[in-house]
C-alpha cells in the first residue's frame, strides 16, 4: 500500500497519488458503512454489492504501487512490511484480548474467551479474535500476499519484465480459482481458510500491477460507454445468479463457481477505479479524504469499538431523553454488531462517520504517544501510515 506510481497522470501530484487516495477512501467508507448496516446509502449497492470487490479492491491498489526495483532485495522489503503491517497487528490483538478480559468483569460477553491460542497462532492466521477487532483479519492474507508477491519476483529475477509479469499474473489467477475451488468444497477453516484467503487476493494484486505498467496508459474509453458496459456485465451476471453477486471473502463462502468472484471484483475495481479518476480533480486534494486513506489501517482495526462507544453513548441519552426507544443493553453487551435502532431504524451512516473518526483520532492519540517517548529517548518520530505514497 505504498510507492508511487511510474506512470505520469494529471492526478498525480509531488508524489501523492490522488485518485487512489479516494479509491482508498472509498473502500474503507464501504467496509465501515457494510458493518454499520448501512448498504442502502452505498451507491448502485443492489447492482453492484460492496462485499463482491472492496477487499479486493485494496489489494489491487497495493498491487498497484509495487516498486519492481524490490525484486532483488527481497529481505529488506519483507522486514519492512513486517514492521509496518504485522508488529501492529500483533500488538493491537493483545490490546482487544486485554480489553475483552477486562469488559469481561462487567458482564460482557464480546470476544470470550480470552485464550493463549487467540493471542498468538490464531492471531497470524487471520482468524477472528476479539470481536472487536475482527475486521483486522484483512491484515495477514494481505501480507502473506505482498511476501509470497516479492519471493516469486526474486526467483524470476533473470527473466525479462514482460515475461515475468505474464507468467506471474497467468500462475496466480489459477492459483486464485484453485484457491475459490477449495473454499468451495469446505476448505475453508482453521489453515485452510488461511491460505484459501491468501489464494483469492494474489490474482487482484497482480492486476494492480500489471494495470499500472500496461493497461493504464490505454484506459482512455470515454466515461459514458465505460460505464455502460460495467453495467450491462453486471445486469447479465444479475440475470445468471438471481441476485446481486456478493462472496464473504472473511470466511470464503457463498462462491457459485471459482471464476465469478474475479469477475465481480474486476468490475467493482474498475467502476469505482474510473469514479476515483473523475472526482480527483475537484475532491482528491481534500483534507478529509487524504486523512481517511492514510489511515486505513487504523479503521479496518478500530471502527467497531467506535461503533461500541457510540453505542454506549446512545444507552446513556436513553436513559435520560424518554423520546428515545429503549436500548438493548442484553445485545450491546453480548454482540459488537449490535447497532441501536430507535424506534425501528438505524442510523447506519452516523455509525460510519463516528467508526471512521473515532479510528482516526486513536492513531492520532498514538502517534502522539509514540513521538512524546521518542522525543524522551532521542528517536525519529513515526509518521502515519499513507495510502498511497511513496515512504
Amino acid at each position: 500500500m505504498e510507492n508511487l506510481t511510474a506512470v505520469k497522470s494529471p492526478y498525480v501530484d509531488r508524489k501523492i497519488n490522488y485518485q487512489f487516495k479516494i479509491l482508498y477512501a472509498i473502500g474503507i467508507f464501504f467496509v465501515v458503512a457494510g458493518h454499520a448496516g448501512g448498504e442502502e446509502f452505498i451507491f448502485l449497492h443492489e447492482i453492484m454489492h460492496c462485499a463482491g470487490f472492496y477487499m479486493a479492491m485494496f489489494v489491487f491498489a497495493s498491487g498497484y504501487f509495487y516498486d519492481s526495483a524490490y525484486d532483488s532485495v527481497p529481505g529488506k522489503y519483507i522486514l519492512k512490511k513486517l514492521k509496518k503491517f504485522l508488529v501492529p497487528y500483533i500488538l493491537w490483538n493483545f490490546f482487544y484480548g486485554i480489553l475483552v478480559f477486562v469488559l469481561s468483569k462487567f458482564g460482557f460477553t464480546i470476544g470470550l474467551p480470552v485464550t493463549w491460542q487467540k493471542l498468538t497462532y490464531k492471531a497470524l492466521l487471520g482468524i477472528p479474535q476479539f470481536s472487536y477487532n475482527t475486521p483486522s483479519w484483512f491484515v495477514i492474507p494481505f501480507l502473506v500476499t505482498e511476501v509470497y508477491n516479492v519471493c516469486v519476483r526474486r526467483l524470476l529475477l533473470n527473466v525479462s519484465e514482460n515475461v515475468k509479469n505474464i507468467v506471474i499474473m497467468a500462475f496466480n489467477l489459477l492459483l486464485g480459482f484453485f484457491g475459490v475451488y477449495l473454499a468451495k468444497k469446505g476448505f475453508n477453516t482453521d489453515f485452510g481458510l488461511f491460505f484459501t484467503r491468501f489464494m483469492y487476493f494474489v490474482p487482484f494484486y497482480s492486476l494492480g500491477y500489471i494495470y499500472r505498467i500496461y493497461l493504464e496508459k490505454k484506459d482512455v474509453l470515454r466515461n459514458f460507454w465505460y460505464f455502460v458496459i460495467i453495467i450491462v456485465f453486471e445486469l447479465v451476471l444479475i440475470l445468471i445468479n438471481g441476485h446481486s453477486s456478493y462472496y464473504l471473502i472473511f470466511d470464503m463462502k457463498e462462491f457459485s463457481n471459482p471464476f465469478s468472484p474475479y469477475l465481480v471484483g474486476v468490475l467493482g475495481i474498475a467502476f469505482w477505479l474510473r469514479v476515483s479518476r473523475i472526482l480527483a480533480p475537484a475532491i482528491g486534494k481534500s483534507k478529509y479524504i487524504i486523512m481517511i486513506a492514510n489511515n486505513t489501517f487504523a479503521i479496518m482495526m478500530h471502527h467497531f469499538l467506535g461503533f461500541s462507544i457510540l453505542g454506549a453513548m446512545f444507552y446513556f441519552a436513553s436513559k435520560f431523553i424518554p423520546a428515545l426507544p429503549r436500548f438493548n443493553i442484553e445485545a450491546f453487551m453480548n454482540s459488537s454488531d449490535y447497532i441501536y435502532m430507535p424506534r425501528g431504524r438505524g442510523f447506519p451512516l452516523l455509525y460510519t462517520i463516528f467508526g471512521i473518526a473515532f479510528s482516526i483520532l486513536l492513531q492520532y492519540a498514538v502517534l502522539e504517544i509514540k513521538k512524546l517517548i521518542c522525543r524522551n529517548f532521542g528517536k525519529t518520530a513515526p509518521q502515519s501510515y499513507q495510502a498511497g505514497e511513496k515512504d
